[in-house]
């Protein structure tokens, strides 16, 4: 079993501390600017989502071949939304990480103890499993053999 980190950090020099702490602020700084640019980058597409639902709509009494493009399109949006949630939610952790990781060291260096049983309660366990459901929940594998299985099928299959 290896040592807590609280206490590895208790046993570094003041020198090397100040070091990981500004590592861990810059590293917090990057991935807050990720972070932001994800959720920016998930409301645009869910605008482009929405416009194609309502082209869709509209192009359903003109020709189903359109609708059909649409219809591709919108999954094409909605995989890539999954996706960006999966990542934000990834990159939530590392800020989360980050952030935590920059608390301990400030207050290592300035003398805070702490007690082992009650660090452990910190991070709930149900944050550990909803990061590995988001990394599970990036497996795109057979989403092309879906949907090239779904368009052979609406075309007579071959």
């Amino acid at each position: 079993m290896s040592r807590p980190i609280y206490d590895r950090l208790a046993k570094m020099p003041k020198k090397k501390l100040d070091k990981l702490e500004y590592d861990h602020q810059q590293h917090l700084v990057r991935f807050m600017n990720a972070k932001d640019g994800k959720s920016d980058e998930i409301q645009s597409m869910e605008k482009k989502y929405s416009k194609l639902k309502d082209k869709a709509t509209k192009e359903i009494t003109i020709s189903i071949p359109r609708v059909l493009g649409t219809a591709m399109e919108m999954r094409q949006i909605k995989a890539e939304i999954l996706i960006s949630r999966s990542v934000l939610a990834l990159l939530r952790s590392n800020q989360f990480y980050h952030r935590f990781m920059v608390m301990l060291i400030q207050d290592t260096k300035a003398g805070v103890q702490y007690d082992p049983e009650k660090v452990k309660n910190l991070i709930p366990l149900e944050f550990s499993e909803l990061i590995g459901e988001s990394i599970v929940s990036t497996n795109m594998d057979g989403i092309l053999s879906d949907l090239k299985n779904e368009i052979d099928s609406n075309i007579g299959g071959q």
